[in-house]
């Protein structure tokens, strides 16, 4: 540890107890007043005078902590819950609590604010639990729902440490599939939860801010390299003879948990009994509920998990997870199932769902891939083909590196650098590369990488510490500079300055291969108390879970549209405080409008969240709701992809958009498509005259059965699965029972296009977009968008706008606002007709394809009554078809 992040340390703890962030002024101050302390008593760690630009390292740091915020998040809740734990708030030694947010505020960096909301929500979620000294018999199941790489282990460590503390007695944790995820998992325990390396049998990490000559420890029946072993295990003393909690962190496989069944019973039949048990169950929607592998079989490891619960008859169930789209409470086919079925008894959340807000400093997919966003971080590769195709066979060996991969090499040196001159020394740093599922194929990539890897470590070495003309001479220092102009001159420092750090930041890189039978991932501080730099290769084992510590060059080549499987693939998302301007990410174009597509879906869903919540739902009315929102078409699919039969789907249009994002690209097939749009324009012209509106011409009032005939006559990709006819004439009929009759038909024309067309008679600008996908086949829109933003504000005047405007809690006006003020001024739905001049992304090609899209008035947020509901059916063999995804889930371990 530096000084500075001692100092800042020593800061942090002394205002710890703060409500309001601090002025400058009084950080300034307090930084003073502890490094006089330090002058008059100086510290092995901290010795010698601290420089100016280590002081106001320390004052940036802390003003970035203090400023950082958290919300509580959004809670539902079972009726029948009673809280417990006001009434023994008083009563409880909150010993593991209380160091462990001293080590979250020091050793962790955690910002005050942020740890004083993880106070609070662990707390309510313990609440929600069982009083662990409750007699009798009773049980307790809830989920929790984060963000990929946002701190949910950080969250159930609290809640564990609260638990031990107010009297949980037995704690297990089902930390991933994965042996790296495990280990990584005990370790994370070890520290901030044990204060105890169980490899090593030393104190650390949380211990430190223990008092004690004799710091109390759990005790743990697994350790940071060894999962759950009876043999072991036999050997410890019964559970009657502990006086501290018992810890087992384990790997969700079928054999490990039905060993610790079987130990359990055998070996302390008549204690359990008298034991509280709290299960955590970390990335709750794999493995728990859904997995195809034949020895990882959902329902061997959901019973397994089942029958451990069964053993205590006081336990509680938390599951987290940052996917929660292909859980438990998507999963059934109907609802009588989903509330009665037996699956669902012991791990349905039923007693409360935790939905979490990140920090305000959180790196996630909204910042990163939303139109809006203020971070410019993604390089798009498009040279990998010759090199490394995404689609591949295992007999595939490569042979060279993309030149996109070699620039992010580059970068990963580079931004280390950078970071060793603002002073981020002692921190570990890390680049991925996920490029194939295969591990044949992962491990010639590493011996590539490790083969340039050593290239360049020799050319610095030579040539770094010459003068930057001389040094230039080498071809490799010179594509490094050229890369530090292309992306990093504003850094803040000069060449010269950076090649003189070249040689510090490309030494103690090492190549791991994080893979079956590979390399061991490994941030500890006991084993590495400087910190490490890892490039990592990887495939499945870096999908989930696992954590890459100072993350800042991701190099990413894989293609899946399942939601929970790209979001898990993000390794990137998290923390880079004090370098997030440095990290890159590397992806294709159609990664990046899948991103892209899913953070926009994801941040919707959150948003229901909240209306739910504010609703006063239920869990079991939550999960109802879940399942008829239109992202579950997507997420939930490969769940329901068991028998080859069409699988029906239940889905709310209410408030929603539904665009033809996906085209067939056969020319016949876009003439044909183009005649029948051309005849609802026709039909609209017979009914009425057309009002010329800013967005292009528009008809009101037109008769259903013009539009139901064009979706019904629109020949749709079978992808684009929101415009499939039959649900949405199905709906447009439910809503002239209820009065809504007509729509209004907007043929879109903009201000500006380079593709003007005469449309019966009527001239328009067509809109151009690039497509992400472009093939005699299958157009494929970037973000799946069609229409653009404010489009749906058709037929609307100037002052309706400025009055949604205004209601609006925001500058940047989403167009579900205008469904909602349609629905409240009485207005039908809007169909809106578009000819769409598409290139693809080098822009030789160009065609103009008719496109429609239907926006309905409405609250998406709002309550969906069943009656609203549309089904959609998807067919298995096509599914698989298109969308299977590589050999599905996990490397053998």
């Amino acid at each position: 540890m530096s000084k500075a992040d001692r100092l800042i340390d020593q800061v942090a703890l002394m205002l710890q107890s703060l409500t309001e962030p601090p002025t400058e002024e009084v950080l300034r101050g307090v930084i003073d007043f502890i490094v006089k302390a330090y002058e008059r008593v100086p510290t092995p760690d901290v010795s010698g005078p601290f420089t100016d630009n280590e002081l106001e390292q320390a004052l940036q740091t802390l003003m970035a902590r203090f400023t950082t915020r958290m919300s509580a998040g959004t809670f539902f809740q079972a009726e029948d819950w009673r809280p417990w734990l006001a009434g023994r708030q008083g009563d409880i030694n909150w010993y593991y609590w209380e160091r462990y947010k001293k080590h979250l505020l020091t050793a962790k960096g955690f910002p005050i604010p942020v740890v004083n909301v993880l106070n609070d929500i662990t707390g309510k979620i313990l609440d929600r639990l069982e009083d662990p000294l409750k007699d009798g018999q009773w049980e307790r199941r809830g989920l929790v729902v984060g963000h990929v790489q946002s701190g949910k282990t950080a969250n159930y460590t609290g809640l564990i440490c609260k638990a031990a503390d107010a009297g949980y007695q037995v704690i297990i944790v089902l930390a991933g599939l994965l042996n790296s995820l495990r280990n990584q998992t005990q370790e994370r325990l070890d520290t901030d939860f044990m204060g105890w390396c169980t490899q090593r049998n030393i104190f650390q990490g949380a211990s430190q801010f223990d008092s004690s000559r004799s710091p109390r420890r759990p005790f743990s029946l697994t350790t940071s390299r060894e999962d759950f072993k009876k043999s072991n295990a036999s050997k410890a003393m019964p559970l009657a003879g502990m006086k501290e909690p018992i810890i087992l962190v384990l790997k969700k496989n079928k054999s490990t948990l039905e060993n610790l069944y079987k130990w359990l019973t055998s070996q302390n039949r008549h204690d359990l009994a008298n034991y509280s048990m709290l299960m955590i169950d970390d990335e709750a929607d794999h493995a728990s509920v859904n997995t195809n592998k034949e020895d990882r079989d959902p329902t061997a490891i959901n019973n397994a998990i089942r029958e451990l619960l069964s053993i205590f008859k006081r336990s509680s169930f938390v599951g987290y997870t940052a996917t929660p789209f292909a859980n438990i409470f998507i999963d059934p086919e109907n609802e009588d199932e989903m509330k009665n079925g037996e699956q669902y008894k012991d791990l349905f959340p039923r007693n409360f769902i935790l939905s979490l807000d990140p920090p305000s400093n959180y790196f996630g997919p909204h910042r990163i891939f939303a139109e809006e966003s203020d971070i410019d971080c993604i390089r798009f590769i498009d040279d990998n083909e010759d090199h490394i195709p995404i689609k591949h066979k295992k007999d595939f060996i490569p042979v060279s590196l993309p030149p996109s991969l070699l620039n992010s090499i580059d970068c990963f040196i580079l931004a280390k650098a950078i970071r060793l001159l603002r002073g981020h020394t002692g921190k570990n740093h890390s680049m991925m590369i996920n490029v194939t599922w295969l591990n044949n194929v992962q491990e010639n990539i590493k011996g590539l990488v490790l083969a340039r890897i050593t290239e360049i470590r020799s050319a610095i070495g030579n040539f770094s510490s010459l003068s930057p003309d001389k040094a230039l001479q080498n071809s490799h220092i010179k594509r490094m500079r050229q890369v530090w102009l292309n992306e990093y001159h504003c850094c803040g420092f000069e060449w010269a300055k950076i090649q003189s750090t070249l040689k510090a930041s490309v030494d103690p890189i090492e190549v791991l291969g994080i893979y079956s039978g590979g390399d061991s991932l490994d941030y500890s501080k006991t084993q590495y108390p400087l910190g490490r730099t890892v490039l990592a290769v990887g495939g499945h084992s870096l999908s989930r879970g696992l954590t890459l510590e100072g993350l800042v060059i991701s190099y990413f080549l894989r293609n899946s549209i399942m939601y929970d499987t790209l979001m898990q693939m993000g390794r990137w998302f998290g923390y880079r405080d004090g370098y997030e301007d440095v990290c890159r990410i590397f992806m294709t174009d159609d990664a990046f409008a899948w991103y892209s597509y899913i953070a926009d879906a994801t941040e919707e869903l959150r948003r229901d969240f909240r209306a739910m919540e504010r609703a006063n739902l239920t869990p079991m009315d939550f999960g109802l709701r879940v399942r008829s929102h239109p992202t579950a078409l997507i997420v939930t699919a490969r769940n329901k992809m068991r028998a080859s039969r069409d699988i029906p789907v239940n889905i709310s249009l209410e408030g929603r958009l539904a665009e033809t994002s996906v085209i067939l690209a056969k020319n016949e097939i876009i003439e044909a498509n183009k005649c029948v749009l051309l005849k609802a324009i026709k039909k609209s012209q017979e009914h009425t005259e057309a009002e010329k509106d800013n967005l292009g011409w528009l008809w009101r009032g037109i008769p259903q059965a013009v539009v139901c005939n064009a979706i019904e006559g629109f020949q749709n990709h079978p992808e684009c699965m929101l415009t499939y006819a039959e649900p949405l004439v199905e709906y447009l009929v439910w809503l002239k029972t209820k009065g809504i009759e007509g729509c209004d038909i907007l043929l879109r024309s903009v201000n500006r296009g380079d593709a003007n067309e005469e449309v019966c008679g009527l001239p328009i600008k067509c809109p151009s977009r690039t497509a992400a996908s472009f093939s005699d086949s299958k157009i494929e829109f970037s973000k799946r968008r069609v229409a653009s933003k404010g489009d749906e504000s058709a037929g609307l005047s100037r002052e309706q706008k400025v009055s949604i405007s205004r209601m609006f809690d925001g500058d940047n006006l989403p167009d579900r606002e205008y469904r909602k003020y349609r629905m409240e001024a009485g207005m039908p739905p809007l169909f809106m007709i578009n000819f769409v001049n598409v290139s693809n992304k080098q822009g030789t090609e160009k065609k103009i394809v008719p496109c429609f899209g239907i926006s309905f008035p409405g609250d998406s947020c709002c309550a969906r009554g069943p009656e609203k509901l549309v089904q959609y059916r998807v067919n298995t063999v096509w599914w698989e078809r298109n969308f299977s995804f590589e050999e599905d889930e996990e490397d053998e371990e």
